[in-house]
């Protein structure tokens, strides 16, 4: 069995281009609501030197002087396109997962007999042709692992074209030398700050460690990790569970007492609402 994990770059950024393509290789930011701070950074912008989470007021003369082009979010419209990437996706394997807003795993039974580079290369093109929007692709014998062969695919384009498999105990032991700990699917920052302090740097060094160590420290979900690391499938795809409750949810941008105002936002969201349901 593989495992494919589709992850869109910059998602939020990515949207406003498809509808602005003059801004392909401009750095561009996307505010949070009420254009708070930066919850997304094109390439170029991560480049410039904008952190995630940059207060917006704070700056505003940095991004005017970088020519940094800056969008208000529009959830409405990253969910359309996300939708339109997965529905695309779903139709390269039976088994999929929609994960987050920007990433789907696919489970690739059987396809023992196919060219996955070539593929990956397929999807990655599929996608983009039918909504401009550009994704890698990392396959590999485990989520885990296909999670670290779309950061390697993420990280290198030009050496990897967007696609790259880890499928050889070779190729297992080159990219978990490579990977901070940090970087690995599942270990958050308050992990990868208690596994520095004992000298796990990186991924290899976090497999290499017992497993009873592990399973004391970690927890079984950290021993589960390990397996996944060293190319042993231990977590399936989720079955989608059906939602608990819907939420329609936003914020007005100033304090208002006009009530006509209110009672035509409380409708039109109470409506939205409904539709999901």
């Amino acid at each position: 069995n593989m495992f494919a994990l589709i992850d869109c770059n910059n998602i939020y950024a990515s949207c406003h281009r498809v509808f602005e393509p003059k801004l392909i290789n401009q750095p561009i930011v996307v505010l949070s609501n009420n254009d708070g701070c930066v919850i997304s950074r094109s390439s170029e912008a991560k480049i410039i030197g904008v952190p995630m989470g940059a207060p917006a007021h704070k700056f505003q003369a940095f991004f005017d002087r970088n020519k940094i082009h800056v969008f208000s979010s529009n959830y409405q419209l990253y969910a359309d396109m996300s939708n339109r990437v997965m529905n695309i996706l779903s139709n390269y394997s039976p088994n999929q997962e929609i994960y987050s807003v920007d990433e789907c795993f696919l489970k690739l039974d059987g396809f023992e007999r196919y060219d996955l580079l070539k593929y990956g290369q397929e999807i990655r093109s599929k996608v983009y042709q039918f909504t401009k929007l550009p994704v890698c692709v990392g396959i590999a014998p485990s989520k885990a692992l296909a999670k670290l062969a779309n950061h390697i695919a993420k990280k290198f384009p030009k050496h990897h074209n967007g696609v790259y498999i880890i499928k050889t105990e070779e190729q297992i032991h080159k990219a978990l030398k490579w990977v901070d700990i940090e970087d690995i699917w599942g270990i958050g920052r308050r992990f990868s700050r208690r596994l520095r302090m004992i000298g796990v740097n990186k991924a290899i060094d976090f497999v290499n460690l017992a497993d009873d160590y592990i399973r004391k420290e970690f927890s079984v979900v950290g021993l589960r990790l390990k397996k996944e690391l060293l190319g042993k499938s231990v977590l399936d795809l989720d079955t989608i569970s059906p939602k608990k409750s819907i939420a329609t949810t936003r914020s007005f941008e100033k304090y208002t007492n006009d009530f006509e105002y209110v009672k035509e936002r409380v409708s039109t969201f109470a409506v939205s609402c409904a539709e999901k349901l």
